[in-house]
């Protein structure tokens, strides 16, 4: 018998046990070339998970490659942080900033592997959404191709190396994706994920969420339908894509939106198009303002948005004054951050109204010139806003939205006397522009404030709680922002046993803001209810610029640990205390003479709210 005779069974045998293997372990997460958003310039998340089987006593991963900052991956097989649940994983583990990495997960059973699988390129980087209209998808002249080979793009169902045509965008010619992320790449060293979903010729109309109204029927008849007023709305077919894309990347999954749109709502009349169907700059403003806002209470954080300036229709009508100054205004008003003016790219960069080869690239180019100088400084800044850990998911909200305070969330809480103060609901107002405003004044010699709660209406156990708030500028009263449990005990007048938070509850006051500490926030737990017996421990870190702006603070809350956050950096953590019992939120004013005499207080004066958040983890 021939030696090839005697090695293909061998050769059948090591495939069939590879095969076997393979079968025992299915990965969902991460995918070939997905990246994965990095939480600061050294560091990112990734998710794993999978499916797997039972037989295996040890499941491992491991990460090899060569790190942003140039360090080789130890390569070290490390134990999965939390055990299969029946025969599937999902968490999350740290990463440094780099790729593309290759992974690898095994399962082992009695010292040999019986389960593995690989992924060939993951990336710890930056990630963006692009949306818009033709020239934010694949429009241009010629495809491009990537150059750095460190550009994924996603289309909601894979991932793959961004070369043109995008996927997931409308179109079958070119885009500035290619330079872009080439340009980003050799800035900042890492790989760069891009989730397009442009769409040629849309309005700003036909991106509203679905039921949207607005008088005019869009340019060409698209993305909306008559709605019950007589007037039109959209019907959210492309908000959908944008809100599955944001779901899908997750809490703080991406770093930014980058909108492309304007030429099919900019002088259309003067196009030829129904007049009936032109919209002011203004109202594109207030549309685009809707969308954006939109997005962020979908998402849970303040998901940045960049918007350009995009007007060009022809030589001849290469800009439209007032849809310039629509477009700018966003910016302005904070809404949006300022993106490129693509009417400068005029006829040598043109085919029409689309870009050629050379437009494509400048477009890219200016693209990375408007957002790398703010992402190195968001590097450089911890981040503001939203739960520390990916998996999280936005479970309840209020964003104070009207101006009224919606009373299927919150009730006023011990109207009447408290304190040195009197809670009246009166010192509770939404101001019509998205902020809660808990206001102390004078009224009849008395000292009005209140506290409203969501007791009878929603509770939570566990989770990341998070408010954004602008304190007040006056001493002697103060706000604060808390969880509180119906069985907090009293054992001291027989209720509940000394120190049994796990049943009884604890009060967590996420902050209380005294102004005369200026820059210190006081963090809180108290418990055994409020006699003899209470018990109650804090701590009071210092924090930048609290006197003046918004601020986010926020509480983690697990069965191991209260965290708690101020703008994104941790200020205290403790294993101490821990409810086991679902808590309802609190928003106080309280006056006394703790926070200084309310006597020297220039009133009225107020505590400013603009969202208050809870997520949970699946």
């Amino acid at each position: 018998m021939s030696l090839r005779m005697l090695l293909i069974p061998l050769l059948l045998l090591a495939a069939t046990q590879e095969s076997l293997r393979a079968a025992n372990l299915a990965l969902q997460s991460p995918k070939d070339y997905q990246v994965f958003q990095r939480v600061d310039r050294s560091e990112g998340t990734v998710r794993l998970q999978g499916k797997g089987s039972n037989e295996s006593d040890v499941w491992q991963y491991r990460f090899e490659g060569r790190s942003a900052e140039g360090t080789d991956l130890p390569g070290t097989w490390r134990d999965f942080p939390t055990p299969m649940q029946k025969d599937r994983f999902d968490f999350w583990v740290t990463a440094p900033a780099g790729g593309w990495y290759h992974l690898d997960v095994r399962g082992v059973k009695s010292g040999t592997t019986a389960a593995s699988a690989s992924v060939a390129h993951v990336g710890v980087g930056e990630v963006f959404l692009v949306a818009g209209q033709s020239n934010a998808g694949n429009y241009g002249a010629e495809p491009q191709y990537l150059e750095s080979g460190m550009v994924s793009g996603f289309d909601g169902k894979a991932w793959g190396l961004a070369n043109d045509p995008q996927k997931g965008a409308g179109g079958k010619g070119g885009s500035f994706l290619p330079a872009f992320g080439d340009a980003m790449v050799k800035r900042f060293h890492v790989p760069v994920g891009l989730v397009p979903i442009a769409m040629g010729g849309t309005s700003v109309r036909e991106w509203l969420p679905e039921g949207e109204s607005f008088a005019q029927q869009t340019t060409t008849g698209k993305g909306v339908r008559p709605s019950a007023n007589g007037q039109w709305e959209s019907t959210g077919e492309l908000y959908a894509t944008l809100a599955n894309r944001l779901s899908e990347l997750g809490n703080n999954g991406l770093r930014a939106v980058l909108w492309h749109q304007g030429e099919s709502d900019a002088g259309q009349a003067r196009s030829g198009y129904p007049v009936e169907r032109q919209i002011s700059g203004q109202q594109y403003s207030t549309f685009l303002e809707t969308l954006v806002k939109a997005s962020r209470k979908a998402t849970g954080w303040s998901l940045p948005w960049f918007s350009a300036q995009t007007t060009y229709h022809t030589e001849l009508d290469a800009s439209d004054a007032e849809f310039r100054e629509a477009q700018s205004r966003v910016w302005k008003n904070g809404l949006t951050l300022e993106g490129p003016d693509t009417d400068a790219l005029r006829a040598e960069f043109r085919k029409g109204v689309h870009f050629n080869a050379v437009g494509l690239r400048k477009h890219g180019e200016l693209w990375a010139e408007k957002i790398a100088p703010w992402l190195e400084g968001q590097l450089a800044a911890p981040h503001a806003d939203g739960p520390p850990t990916p998996e999280y998911k936005l479970v309840w909200s209020d964003e104070f939205d009207g101006t009224a305070l919606d009373s299927t969330k919150w009730k006023h809480r011990y109207p009447g006397p408290r304190k040195d103060g009197f809670n009246d609901p009166s010192a509770v107002s939404l101001d019509g522009k998205g902020h809660l405003v808990l206001t102390c004044s004078r009224k009849e010699g008395r000292v009005l404030v209140d506290m409203i709660c969501t007791d009878g209406l929603y509770a939570a156990k566990y989770g990341y709680f998070e408010a954004r708030v602008q304190f007040q500028t006056q001493e002697g009263w103060w706000p604060g922002f808390w969880l509180m449990s119906n069985s907090v005990a009293a054992p001291d007048k027989g209720t509940g046993a000394v120190d049994d938070t796990a049943r009884n509850g604890t009060e967590v006051d996420i902050f209380e803001y005294l102004r005369i500490r200026g820059d210190q926030i006081q963090h809180a737990l108290h418990w055994n209810g409020y006699g003899k017996a209470h018990k109650s421990l804090g701590s009071h870190p210092s924090a930048p610029d609290l006197t003046r702006g918004f601020h986010t603070v926020g509480c983690e809350w697990t069965p191991e640990h209260y965290v708690f956050y101020v703008d994104g950096r941790k200020t205290f953590e403790t294993q101490q205390s821990i409810s086991q019992v679902a808590e309802y939120i609190i928003l106080s004013g309280e006056v006394s003479s703790w926070p200084g005499e309310i006597s020297r207080a220039t009133l009225p004066d107020s505590v400013i709210f603009d969202y208050v958040r809870v997520w949970q983890k699946p």
